[in-house]
């Protein structure tokens, strides 16, 4: 007996989205518009994806989604996620009269939020959606445990930044941003894009490991032999280093870190600057105040961009960008961070010139803070004599 066809009410009534969980093209023509009484289309308390909520008058459009195969009914129920939404069996009105159908309810831990529209996600969330489903359906095709709690953040982090990224090539293509990278220094780059050949995640969580068999152009024309590469991505950062115009002073952290621990540091404490990755629809300068309280306590004033960067580039896809932020250090220092995160980090206020010194005897061993201090180093009289008249 053929199973009752689907009534989606949030993005999947988009047919490239669609397309994208499928697994094959799907058309606006498969689908007839629907909708189902009694109640409406509310946002995930917290999140960017709709859920339907009970209420008396109400009516929630959608379309109605018939002919799937038991295949393809599978790929949308680990889209929707069984441990947070439940099939059930409903009645809908389409163009035809009543028809039985299938559709997703929240199930108890999720509770409804504002009001979520088809409109509003096309023109909003819709870009980050795309690429959160192409990593998604990637996961599923290759087995990947889905039930992870740190997925989901982890899979929007990478979402986001590739996002970000898209948005940055199609600037400097328009001529509306200024070249970066081997573009800038020479005046050209390969114009071919990389063929990647096969792609998988071997590691997935709130970070995750691509492993890519690739061909990419060669300097002197053509393409490579395929080569095997792997990246670990993490979504874009931000730091801040703290400074006081008036005292001169900057305030820097310490906290035990995992990459120093696996390398077989006997002392994974670098000293680092404040730092914290990109949330929902920040901007830079946003989350580097939001980190700078987190993490030291501290309401900053002005900031300078000090750089926007690939820390290592031949094995992480991630992009910081750093500020030097105006602060009064005066009573600046202490354990900060938050619990939920099981952070544990000391601040520590010091002279600049004293933080130099570190510089030049090879104790300051994080990049992003030696490349804070170093910019800083440049800059320090002009920003003493526009934050502090000095």
């Amino acid at each position: 007996m053929p199973q009752a066809p689907f009534f989606f009410y949030g993005s999947l009534q988009d047919s490239t989205l669609l397309s994208i969980v499928l697994g094959r093209p799907a058309t606006l023509a498969a689908m007839s518009p629907a909708v189902l009484h009694g109640h409406e289309i509310r946002k995930v308390a917290g999140e960017a994806f709709p859920c339907l909520a009970p209420r008396i008058g109400a009516q929630a459009a959608g379309v109605i989604v018939a002919g799937l195969t038991e295949a393809e009914a599978a790929r949308v129920i680990f889209y929707e996620d069984e441990e947070e939404f439940d099939l059930r069996e409903i009645e809908v009105l389409g163009p035809d009269g009543p028809r039985a159908a299938r559709s997703f309810f929240a199930r108890p831990g999720l509770s409804p939020g504002g009001p979520w529209t088809f409109d509003d996600w096309r023109f909003g969330d819709r870009a980050l959606m795309l690429e959160c489903a192409r990593e998604i359906m990637s996961l599923r095709d290759e087995g990947v445990d889905w039930t992870d709690k740190a997925m989901w953040p982890g899979i929007k982090n990478r979402a986001r930044a590739r996002v970000r990224a898209g948005a940055e090539n199609a600037a400097r293509a328009a001529g509306d941003a200024p070249p970066t990278g081997w573009a800038a220094l020479t005046g050209a780059a390969p114009e071919a894009a990389a063929e990647i050949e096969t792609q998988s995640h071997p590691y997935a969580s709130y970070f995750g490991v691509e492993d890519m068999v690739l061909r990419h152009p060669l300097h002197g024309g053509g393409m490579s032999a395929p080569v095997r590469r792997a990246a670990f991505c993490s979504g874009d950062a931000v730091t801040a280093l703290p400074y006081d115009p008036a005292r001169d002073e900057v305030l820097l952290i310490g906290q035990w870190r995992a990459g120093p621990q696996a390398r077989g540091d006997a002392h994974p404490w670098p000293v680092e600057v404040i730092a914290g990755r990109i949330d929902g629809d920040e901007s830079a300068e946003a989350t580097a105040r939001r980190e700078a309280l987190e993490e030291a306590g501290l309401i900053v004033g002005r900031m300078e961009r000090a750089g926007s960067y690939y820390p290592s580039p031949g094995v992480m896809a991630e992009h910081v960008t750093s500020f030097v932020a105006e602060a009064d250090l005066s009573r600046a220092g202490g354990v900060h961070g938050l619990e939920a995160e099981g952070e544990d980090i000391r601040s520590l206020v010091l002279p600049f010139s004293r933080a130099m010194e570190l510089v030049d005897a090879g104790a300051i061993n994080s990049a992003t803070a030696l490349i804070s201090l170093m910019w800083l180093e440049r800059r320090r009289v002009a920003l003493r004599k526009a934050w502090a008249g000095i």
